[in-house]
């Protein structure tokens, strides 16, 4: 999905670019998109029973496939793009005196950095806690204690990227800590002073 959502909004930016006007990329010098995986897998057991599978658990299990390559593929497909970018700013140095329309693709070159963040359950370094969460099921129902595990989960894979945290240091940013403790939740509106008559 973001390497379709990229690809059309490149497509008018494409075409700005081609006819010398601005483009919302213009100004822009990080783009970082965060693809999330899915998938997970569950034990099976297939091999400790006599019977096979049925159709339903072979079909829940094959479904789990298209989507982990199109993660895998959309990551490398934004990859693409950002290296694609890199390679025609380079050359640009090269070629900014030469104003023949082949040229146009590699002047124009966008000069931002693509930065894709690959959240999956692979990522995980703790084995535990992937086995863990591998065998939840797939569904907007879970216990208290497992979204909790989901969450922290995904804030450690998103920190810990390298993905990032070179995006970061390009940038001269860090990430600010949260307080451990949110703040009151009661809200006070401010009334106008009423006018004595």
């Amino acid at each position: 999905m973001a390497s379709e959502a990229c690809w059309t909004y490149s497509k008018p930016t494409r075409a700005l670019h081609e006819a010398g006007l601005p483009t919302p990329l213009d100004n822009i010098r990080s783009i970082i998109i965060f693809v999330v995986n899915s998938l997970s897998t569950p034990s099976t057991k297939w091999n400790l029973s006599e019977d096979p599978p049925g159709s339903v658990d072979v079909l829940i299990k094959s479904a789990g496939v298209p989507i982990d390559r199109y993660s895998g593929e959309m990551v490398e497909q934004l990859r693409d793009i950002d290296a694609r970018w890199n390679t025609l700013r380079q050359l640009r140095g090269y070629l900014t005196k030469d104003k023949s329309p082949a040229m146009k693709e590699i002047l124009n070159a966008p000069n931002a950095d693509i930065y894709v963040v690959d959240v999956s359950f692979k990522a995980l370094q703790d084995k535990s806690e992937r086995d863990y969460l591998n065998q939840l099921p797939t569904s907007f129902v879970l216990p208290d204690a497992a979204v909790d595990r989901l969450r922290a989960a995904a804030g450690s894979l998103v920190l810990d990227s390298p993905d990032l945290q070179q995006a970061l240091r390009h940038e001269g940013a860090r990430i600010v800590n949260q307080p451990a403790t949110r703040p009151s939740s009661t809200v006070t509106t401010p009334t106008a002073p009423t006018e004595g008559k």
